[in-house]
């Protein structure tokens, strides 16, 4: 007798439990798990497809952070939230004769670790943690854009570096200038180039919309190639109400389709002298968290400084 009744309450404490559990909904599965384009179509162009994307992305630890500094988490880590699209800013580091491109942000360096004694961070770093998430993740594709962020660089060096890196692991990349379908890409990054001197990868350039006049139409269109195009906003030296007005102005008239890739930046420096990236980002991630997306709506990229786990998950779920 004491046996049936062991096997009765273990049986109840199950359907107590399972009971309770509450199913789980698309985003809260994204927040989970970093395979989340495993159920999207193959057959969909990946410009019609909801993506989370960060802004310098590679600056988590760089000096002075107070206003340089635009992520907290490192690049694995963002890739594993779901974020699929990256803002790599290159410039060029010469030492004994040997020339590397390294990571920055503006003036600043970006390091492998917290401390002033950390090393640069190396473009070589990125990709192996880029290689290491793909392998892992073969459902998986990045958006690599790439832009050479020190003016004074010759861009045609920038390339050659670039190239050379990316041809030890040809397998790993779509370099074509034509906006592909997800299938096509599956378990490799996507080039994209802000170069204006070359057709290696998608042709990502745009005019700079460094101007802090607030205008009515906030985006701008440029051409990818001769039949898809390229809509664009980064009013990045807007206060926060404008910045904000400006991201929602493209959310509500967005033109991501199967020929148009669009780009919506969240990110600002600000219309002040000194920039601080890290509080601007708490109040305008607040208000995306805040407001309503529609599912089965395509907003193109929609791209973070600071960027975390309930973004990238709010952002996923418009593509049910």
């Amino acid at each position: 007798m004491k046996g049936i009744w062991k096997k009765f309450i273990a049986l109840a404490l199950a359907v107590a439990i399972v009971g309770t559990m509450a199913p789980t909904t698309f985003a809260q599965t994204k927040l989970m798990h970093p395979h989340w384009m495993a159920e999207v179509a193959d057959d969909i162009p990946l410009s019609a497809i909801s993506i989370p994307g960060t802004h310098d992305s590679c600056s988590r630890f760089i000096t002075p952070k107070y206003f340089l500094r635009c992520q907290n988490r490192g690049i694995y880590q963002q890739l594993e939230m779901g974020y699929r699209y990256l803002d790599i800013r290159v410039a060029i580091d010469e030492k004994d004769g040997k020339q590397r491109l390294k990571l920055i942000h503006a003036f600043g360096n970006c390091r492998k670790g917290r401390t002033w004694t950390s090393g640069k961070l190396y473009l070589e770093d990125v990709l192996e943690e880029l290689y290491q998430f793909l392998e892992e993740e073969p459902t998986e594709t990045v958006i690599f854009c790439v832009k050479p962020e020190n003016s004074e660089d010759d861009v045609d060096t920038v390339v050659r570096l670039l190239q050379n890196l990316l041809d030890e692991r040809p397998e790993m990349w779509y370099t074509d200038n034509a906006i592909p379908e997800l299938g096509e890409v599956r378990g490799q990054a996507v080039l994209a180039n802000r170069f204006f001197s070359t057709s290696y990868g998608l042709n990502f350039n745009w005019t700079d919309q460094g101007d802090k006049t607030v205008v009515d139409v906030p985006y701008n269109v440029s051409m990818i190639n001769n039949r898809e195009r390229l809509w664009v906003q980064d009013r990045y030296k807007y206060n926060i109400e404008c910045k904000w007005d400006a991201f929602r102005d493209d959310m509500e008239n967005c033109q991501a389709s199967e020929d148009t890739f669009s780009l919506n930046f969240m990110s600002t420096s600000g219309s002040g002298t000194f920039s601080h990236p890290k509080h601007y980002a708490r109040v305008l991630n607040d208000e995306f968290k805040e407001y309503e997306l529609s599912s089965d709506t395509c907003y193109g990229i929609l791209i973070f400084d600071f960027a975390d786990e309930e973004i990238a998950a709010k952002v996923i779920a418009t593509n049910e």
